[in-house]
């Protein structure tokens, strides 16, 4: 899971984004990329999650936006990526993004797959146990 510190958070990425999240931040979801700059202004977000397939051509121009003007500078930047590529990697530092996250470090194990699986079935058993015992009682 990413460690982001500040509490609002700006996403850029499409509705159906599997992107890792923490629970507890509060996010606010964007899929037009023509909407990010007057969305900075209106939420004052602290970080900017950027989905690096989906905003494509334009992460350049957004990042060399956001690395130009002085208003921008206190927040943080965050690029998701499929998989760590170098080249990319460091154009994108030198633009401005402070974190990378990248799907293949966040799939889950087959340890945790096994364990979410196991914990789905005692809840699948729980309530169905409940629903028979609620219909037989009736």
């Amino acid at each position: 899971m990413m460690r982001i510190k500040s509490d609002n958070v700006l996403v850029v990425a499409p509705a159906s984004s599997s992107i890792p999240f923490p629970a507890k931040k509060q996010a606010f979801h964007f899929s037009s990329v023509s909407r990010i700059f007057p969305a900075i202004h209106e939420l004052q977000p602290g970080s900017i999650v950027l989905d690096y397939v989906y905003t494509g051509n334009d992460t350049e121009k957004i990042l060399r936006r956001l690395s130009a003007n002085s208003f921008y500078s206190k927040i943080k930047i965050y690029c998701y990526k499929l998989r760590p590529h170098i080249k990319e990697d460091d154009l994108l530092r030198a633009l401005g993004v402070h974190y990378f996250i990248y799907a293949e470090t966040h799939k889950p194990t087959k340890q945790q797959r096994a364990t979410v699986k196991a914990l789905g079935e005692m809840l699948e058993g729980a309530v169905v146990k409940k629903s028979l015992s609620i219909q037989v009682t009736e």
